[in-house]
């Protein structure tokens, strides 16, 4: 399990979106920062969920996240 480098305060889990086109990613629940699955895990990477969720036309809502399994 990997902490998350920018709040060191939650683990990295991979997610998905309960939603229709169930985008999967990578998050830390405690700061909301976000990783798409092809990037590595760093403080120079990374975006925040508010951003990926207007980026990709989304509504902004954390009930729609679905803790998957701890990152590696």
């Amino acid at each position: 399990m990997k902490n998350c480098p920018y709040c060191e305060q939650d683990i990295v889990w991979n997610v998905k979106l309960k939603t229709p086109n169930a985008l999967t990613f990578k998050m830390c629940f405690e700061c909301d920062s976000v990783w798409n699955m092809d990037q590595t895990v760093s403080d120079t990477t990374g975006s925040n969920f508010e951003d990926l969720m207007v980026g990709k036309g989304l509504r902004l809502d954390w009930e729609n996240v679905e803790k998957l399994q701890p990152s590696d």
